[in-house]
């Protein structure tokens, strides 16, 4: 069962991953 802590945490974490991504593209290119 997954619980809406859990939805929230896991958005909150693809959506740092995706702006770390963003910052390293930048800085490769």
């Amino acid at each position: 069962m997954i619980s809406e802590s859990q939805i929230f945490i896991a958005l909150v974490a693809a959506f740092i991953t995706v702006i770390l991504a963003l910052r390293l593209g930048k800085a490769l290119y």
